[in-house]
């Protein structure tokens, strides 16, 4: 029997692929920073993602797996633990065993929770003159100027709510949480919708089902929202892996200069040293700085116009730290 003939029309058919989400490149560079500013390795479970929202039937029960699989996928630096409390009962039921000395080993160290904590469905707008195919026609992740002309036919929007606890007792980790907002703007006429996230386009011009733009706007608010999590629990400058950059978190900042302030004047030297590779200049980090470094340092705070020529000030390294490009060839 030989082989099967298919028409053009069937070679056209397009075959499984590999769907790439809007944060996927961010999660990987994400990745690299946390080895680069040499953050441990946690055993991370996450919970169940609940849907505390009157609408129960209109947002999914569990949307947990928004969060799990791009940590699976990129995130080689994070151990994902399983969370299967049914798979307990069915091994007690099996052996006949309530422990399993095997499992403890198993335990995460830290826990993402969460919950969908808003849905509000076809908010109407007063206005009818909006047309979504120009405003989403221009750059994306545009400055919030939504507010000031707000006339879309309709918009939904969902809030997502996360944090993270110690597994051993349940305490959570202070600062490590977030709290995001996103709308789906629909032109009802013709049938299509973009996407604002806290306020600012992120440049989509779909057609679409409000079911099928609703499962979108909630799997790029998670992982939106997983990225500013993640970076709030390494204390590393997340908003540097999306393209283009994210709004710098104060948070973050007022903790790393808090650090640097704190620390000793040879540790100090390390945190300076650490941040030259990210400018693409080798460095031995010993907390001594050389006479190579100093040039470094030099060259560095001419090309970015540095304000602050004392090196070892909480200033210099304020700029050091937020000027440096990190994704360009660096890491």
């Amino acid at each position: 029997m030989g082989n099967p003939k298919f028409s053009q029309k069937e070679q056209n058919i397009s075959m499984p692929f590999n769907n790439k989400t809007y944060f996927y490149d961010a999660f990987q560079k994400m990745n690299s920073m946390i080895i680069a500013f040499n953050r441990p390795v946690y055993k991370i479970q996450v919970k169940t993602i609940e849907n505390l929202t009157s609408a129960k039937g209109a947002m999914p029960m569990d949307s947990s797996s928004f969060i799990k699989t791009p940590l699976i996928l990129n995130m080689n630096h994070i151990k994902v633990v399983a969370y299967e409390p049914i798979f307990n009962k069915y091994e007690t039921k099996t052996t006949g065993f309530v422990y399993f000395p095997e499992m403890k080993k198993s335990m995460p160290n830290l826990v993402i929770n969460g919950a969908i904590t808003q849905f509000d469905k076809g908010i109407i707008s007063t206005s009818n003159n909006f047309d979504i195919d120009a405003e989403f026609g221009g750059d994306p992740w545009r400055s919030d100027s939504r507010f000031n002309h707000d006339n879309s036919d309709s918009f939904s929007q969902i809030a997502l709510d996360l944090s993270i606890f110690k597994y051993k007792d349940r305490s959570y980790l202070s600062g490590v949480a977030t709290t995001n907002k996103i709308e789906i703007h629909r032109k009802r006429r013709k049938n299509r919708f973009g996407l604002f996230l806290n306020g600012s386009g992120i440049g989509y011009s779909k057609y679409s089902t409000l079911q099928q733009s609703k499962d979108e706007a909630l799997r790029i608010l998670s992982e939106y929202s997983l990225i500013q999590l993640l970076g709030r629990l390494y204390n590393i400058p997340y908003w540097k892996c999306t393209t283009p950059n994210m709004k710098s978190d104060s948070y973050i900042i007022n903790k790393t200069l808090k650090e640097f302030i704190t620390a000793n004047n040879s540790t100090k030297i390390k945190l300076i040293e650490r941040l030259l590779s990210f400018y693409g200049y080798s460095s031995k980090i010993d907390g001594k700085i050389s006479k190579r470094e100093l040039n470094m340092l030099s060259i560095i705070s001419k090309k970015y116009n540095f304000k602050s020529k004392k090196i070892f000030t909480v200033n210099f390294y304020k700029e050091l730290y937020l000027s440096a490009p990190f994704f360009k060839n660096n890491i």
